[in-house]
């Protein structure tokens, strides 16, 4: 046969050869010995012992053993389990801030655009006038007054800074928003489904089209010296959970500026309560509760139940309303499963009666500044 003669050096596997070959037919050959070690794949071979090499001669089978893949996914649990919690949070907090900034831009923009028609350059009277002007510039599918506020908002409820319970339908003026401002708010449903509570400031500046426009330092880049009337609150996800205003990497509420829902502090007229010098405001809930609940109740006023000393100075000024008269309320003053009362009569004449059991229900009188 027509065979052009070499030698070359071969490796297969973990075999190493240095071996006569012929160039034959387009193909490499070699002739090899019993003693070389690894195991032939013969494809052709001829009556001198020559054996055909386009593929590899020597074939290497190896494998994981069953302890090695079991070990290796192990590993990998383990690790998917310590990172992928800390990347969902932190795509989510991303997410939210986009949502968060995509919200403030399109309020920002809609008064970049009431200065440019001249309408900053006066004070409104209310939250409530403002929004007339205001609605005109960006899209909204639903407004609520300050008494329908919850019906602009995905949930009844909330959980704010404090990891407390809110309800929405108590942010009714800028004070529920921690806000100096003691405008009503206005609820309001952006065309893309984000909710927002606002609150304008009647005593904010003006701001005239050529007065100089600034970015407002320590806050949001998209707040500036046009926004300085007004804050809100926005739900970024519209209700999708957690509705907290609790831990930046999560929560789904935010401010535009500095507003957080907070229960604010009522008048005691607002109460309808009444001012007592040395005492401060005397409520009458005209509730019948327990003294457990009725401590709750006084205390979601920002107030306390009736105690002796207050007691003594309410009777001393003589306070009574005719609805007190022949009704028995509760004092502060507890022992075990027993507390204070106090008694009405029909004179207005006040006396203590002793103790009841706190599952009693009774009459309920607030105190406080």
């Amino acid at each position: 046969m027509n065979k052009l003669k070499f030698t070359k050096n071969l490796t297969f596997g973990s075999g190493k050869f240095v071996k006569e070959g012929w160039r034959y037919r387009g193909m490499d050959v070699w002739q090899f010995n019993n003693s070389d070690i690894g195991k032939i794949r013969q494809e052709q071979q001829n009556d001198n012992g020559y054996i055909s090499r386009h593929e590899d001669l020597f074939t290497s089978k190896k494998a994981f053993t069953l302890a090695e893949v079991l070990i290796t996914l192990g590993v990998i649990g383990v690790v998917a389990a310590i990172t992928l919690p800390a990347l969902f949070t932190n795509i989510t907090g991303y997410v939210n801030t986009k949502r968060q900034e995509n919200i403030g831009q399109k309020v920002t923009q809609a008064m970049e655009q009431m200065r440019a028609h001249g309408l900053l350059n006066t004070q409104y009277s209310s939250t409530e006038s403002f929004v007339d002007e205001f609605q005109k510039y960006i899209k909204i599918s639903k407004r609520c007054d300050s008494e329908h506020i919850a019906e602009c908002w995905p949930t009844e409820k909330v959980t704010t800074g404090d990891d407390e319970e809110y309800e929405v339908s108590q942010a009714k003026t800028g004070k529920h928003l921690s806000l100096e401002s003691e405008s009503n708010n206005v609820g309001l449903v952006l065309i893309d489904g984000a909710p927002i509570i606002l609150n304008y400031n009647p005593s904010a500046p003006a701001i005239d089209v050529g007065d100089k426009v600034k970015w407002t330092e320590g806050l949001p880049k998209y707040t500036t010296t046009v926004t300085g009337a007004i804050d809100f609150i926005m739900d970024v996800n519209g209700g999708k959970g957690p509705n907290s205003e609790q831990e930046e990497s999560k929560r789904d509420i935010s401010s535009f500026k500095s507003a957080k829902f907070s229960k604010g502090e009522l008048t005691c007229e607002e109460k309808n309560g009444i001012e007592i010098q040395n005492v401060g405001c005397v409520v009458d809930t005209g509730k019948t509760l327990n003294w457990d609940d009725a401590r709750t109740t006084c205390a979601d006023m920002g107030m306390e139940l009736l105690n002796e000393t207050y007691y003594n100075t309410i009777k001393r000024f003589a306070y009574c309303s005719q609805n007190m008269s022949n009704r028995t309320f509760w004092l502060s003053n507890e022992s075990r499963n027993a507390a204070g009362y106090i008694t009405v009569q029909n004179n207005c004449v006040m006396s203590s009666g002793g103790y009841i059991e706190k599952s009693s229900k009774i009459y309920v009188l607030c105190v406080g500044n």
